[in-house]
């Protein structure tokens, strides 16, 4: 049966990192695309472009938020399964894997119903202008339906990073991305048979997209010869110790990642409050923010993936080299990517939206988020070697503190001062640099081995 130790080696990383990269980055331009749709679609009605990207972003961050608490239980179960690839258990692997399974249809279902009724009061009560509201509601209430469908791509995906199969994560994020894309297109704008369904039309092309991405690894794992050895079909009772195990080791994480996200959703509502312009702006800096960001969230999830290898082969020794080479990997990454962006933000403005006043206005701003990436790409990295040891827990707290002071910081500046967007985005710095701090002191010190060393 394959070896499933992951080995300390650039070769090694980029084995699993590159095929995550891509995976990320075929979306990632999928979400660009969009935007520039958005960014270019007139509407019979009347509503401005301006109007479109403002309730795109307020209402995709909820929807965001909603994917990273499900991501939060993916990351526990696969920092578990890659603790059983560590010792080349392929049966404890494969147990996981088929409890994991359960525990995660059922969250998408939990969290596609609380959907329904939450998203809508939020943005009644806290959306201040009408147009943005209606049209963020309308939005939510179909995109939402993709929840359970995009839970269970992420748990497969993170079968493939435990066995060091991430080459197939790439055949489902293009299957997503060309299908959203092409339905995109088509329903925003109203092709031939295809109504003209303006955001409305975006959403829901997002939630087929998803549904196929699902279909697509599903086929993938039942069919394809690599995963029959680890009889993954076989039915069994469910342990409900064992799932009750995954969700107690993985709550940290998915109130790490609610809070997170959440705190994200307070600053676009923020934001919003600051004006318009402000806001579709913003949902532009989100989308370059995660393009710039790709090759870093690809890395952090490998760091989270082979630490916990490389202590399931009881090499702790190795640990902190393997991060060295992760991080110089992710920063490298996203200077590159981040530099033209950085020097002809005018440029990259104008692919995204042909509104003069928008391209004028966010320059300063663009370049603050290309420069908060590079922070982000070491954090990110560190925060998930934390994961990576199974402290769980303390991830929370890192989380916790980081987002205090990032609401603080959003609250005093945004909120009350009422100053200038390129200040609001300063946050993400205030954020980043808040989790190094914290991440870097927990390896500097050496509190990681503890509990490990005997184990």
């Amino acid at each position: 049966m394959k070896n499933l130790r992951v080995q300390n080696s650039y070769a090694g990383i980029l084995q699993i990192a590159l095929p995550i990269s891509v995976a990320i980055l075929i979306p990632q331009l999928s979400i660009l695309t969009n935007t520039a749709f958005l960014g270019y679609y007139q509407p019979a009605s009347g509503i401005e472009p301006q109007t479109l990207l403002a309730a795109s972003g307020v209402a995709g961050i909820f929807y965001l938020t909603l994917v990273m608490i499900g991501y939060g239980l993916v990351s526990g179960i696969l920092m578990m399964m890659s603790r059983k690839a560590g010792e080349n258990d392929h049966a404890g692997l494969a147990y996981i894997f088929r409890n994991g399974w359960i525990l995660t249809v059922a969250l998408g279902l939990v969290l596609l119903i609380l959907s329904q009724g939450f998203a809508p009061w939020l943005f009644r009560h806290f959306i201040h202008e009408e147009a943005t509201r209606k049209a963020a509601i309308q939005f939510i209430r179909i995109r939402s339906w993709g929840l359970p469908f995009i839970m269970i791509s992420q748990f497969s995906n993170s079968l493939f990073l435990s066995i060091s199969a991430s080459r197939f994560i790439i055949i489902g994020s293009s299957a997503q991305t060309i299908t959203n894309v092409l339905f995109d297109y088509l329903l925003i704008f109203g092709v031939g048979i295809f109504p003209e369904m303006g955001l409305e039309g975006s959403a829901l092309a997002s939630v087929i997209s998803e549904m196929v991405y699902a279909l697509v690894v599903f086929t993938l794992i039942q069919r394809h010869t690599l995963f029959s050895e680890y009889r993954l079909q076989q039915l069994h009772r469910p342990d409900k110790p064992l799932i009750k195990k995954m969700f107690i080791t993985s709550m940290p994480l998915m109130m790490q990642y609610l809070l997170s996200i959440g705190a994200w959703e307070v600053f676009f509502i923020y934001v919003e409050h600051l004006g318009k312009s402000e806001s579709a702006l913003s949902q532009i800096y989100r989308s370059v923010f995660g393009f710039v960001g790709v090759a870093a969230w690809a890395l952090a999830s490998t760091c989270n993936s082979m630490v916990s290898n490389v202590i399931g082969q009881n090499a702790l020794d190795e640990v902190i080299p393997l991060m060295k080479k992760i991080i110089r990997m992710s920063f490298g990454f996203a200077l590159v990517v981040g530099l033209p962006m950085l020097l002809f933000p005018h440029f990259f403005l104008r692919l995204l939206t042909r509104d003069a006043v928008l391209v004028d206005m966010g320059t300063s701003s663009l370049r603050i988020v290309v420069l908060a990436t590079w922070m982000l790409s070491v954090s990110t990295i560190l925060f998930n070697g934390v994961v990576g040891t199974g402290k769980t827990q303390l991830n929370m707290i890192f989380e916790f503190v980081s987002i205090a002071f990032y609401l603080i910081y959003n609250t005093l500046v945004i909120e009350y001062l009422r100053m200038p967007l390129p200040y609001a985005w300063m946050s993400e710095f205030v954020y980043w640099f808040t989790l190094f701090v914290l991440s870097f002191g927990y390896f500097y010190k050496g509190y990681w081995r503890k509990g490990l060393e005997t184990a």
